[in-house]
């Protein structure tokens, strides 16, 4: 079983892999004139890029790139379900992440440099995105759909530039929370003083397919995984990650680098502070969540719909789902929820 899944896996990979390659672009980073930014992108059927009234981009989260909405399994790729709807949709991988250029940090061993890419450096990346898609299309406003860390992301930047944001979305989001269990769990702190970030992290980490598959299972809740994710899409991202860095094969198992920004960033919102001010949205905004999600809790999730200084906002949590809903059973229920808000005619 478990053979028969990986070969799928494969054959979706190779499928999904040669179609992205299509529809690539490369953006010029704004924050160094060394890097580029790999943007993805699914139109609408017979549609050019300037027929497009409606835009999507997709902001990723800590670990994995932007291939999560973009996977080649029919029902699990939600670009191509908004794309479907009419919207042109984009996926960006932040600086560090996917097919985008890695900071000069992260050529060599981790240890030998501070955490790379926090909060501030990914709002610019998202910045010359949305500059990107503006241009191509011609729409004054894109929709942002963050997951997980990339609600952190999205929503900092739509904080800080309202005008540029038509809605916005916050799948499984994290905001500000005192946890100092997860701080303890993580090590995030510093041994000998708590109330600091620990020095020991280096510039990144690495995360080979058994870590990525046991963080996904010990969010699921019933004892037989499969009622809640299907085998082949979970082996198929899985497969898709690890392709998506060129030296994960210097690394034994295979594994994916991903910056260690975030943990500052995880630090701070797990210590009770959050890293940006949801006051200052302004954007109609969707918060939405697995019901069963122990990473973006129902406590957090609330705390950030009542900070939303935005006029129109909304929380929705699906029953049955974890972090990574998106990949599981439930996706075609967030996917339609999320599609119901995109179109959605406010005050109605």
């Amino acid at each position: 079983m478990l053979r028969n899944s990986a070969l799928a896996a494969l054959a979706l990979l190779v499928a999904s892999a040669a179609q992205a390659a299509d529809r690539a672009h490369y953006v010029n980073s704004s924050a160094d004139p060394a890097a580029r930014l790999h943007v993805v992108e699914t139109l609408p059927a017979d549609t050019t890029p300037l027929e497009a009234d409606r835009a999507v981009l997709f902001v990723h989260g800590a670990t994995y790139p932007g291939l999560s909405f973009d996977l080649g399994v029919p029902g699990y790729n939600w670009m191509d379900h908004v794309a479907a709807r009419g919207f042109a949709a984009y996926a960006l991988d932040i600086r560090g992440y996917g097919s985008s250029s890695r900071p000069r940090q992260m050529a060599g061993p981790a240890s030998e440099a501070k955490p790379v890419m926090r909060a501030p450096e990914a709002v610019r990346d998202i910045l010359d995105a949305v500059d990107f898609i503006r241009r191509r299309t011609g729409v004054t406003r894109v929709n942002l759909i963050g997951w997980s860390w990339g609600t952190v992301t999205a929503g900092a930047f739509a904080a800080e530039y309202p005008t540029m944001v038509e809605r916005l979305v916050l799948y499984a989001p994290v905001y500000s929370l005192y946890m100092p269990e997860r701080l303890k769990a993580f090590r995030l702190a510093d041994p000998e003083d708590e109330s600091r970030f620990n020095p020991a992290i280096g510039a990144y980490r690495v995360v080979d397919a058994n870590a990525i598959r046991s963080r996904w299972e010990t969010q699921i809740v019933p004892e037989n995984k499969d009622e809640w994710r299907d085998a082949a899409v979970a082996e198929a991202w899985i497969a898709a990650l690890l392709a998506s860095d060129p030296k994960s094969a210097t690394f034994e198992p295979p594994a994916l680098r991903a910056p260690n920004g975030v943990l500052m960033d995880v630090f701070e919102i797990f210590s009770g502070r959050a890293v940006y001010d949801a006051g200052r949205i302004t954007a109609p905004t969707l918060i939405i969540r697995g019901a069963d999600d122990p990473t973006a809790t129902d406590e957090d999730a609330v705390g950030l719909y009542v900070a939303l200084g935005a006029r129109h906002k909304d929380y929705t949590a699906i029953a049955g789902g974890s972090h990574f809903i998106s990949l599981e059973r439930k996706a075609p229920a967030l996917m339609q929820a999320v599609q119901s808000f995109l179109e959605s005619r406010l005050g109605e």
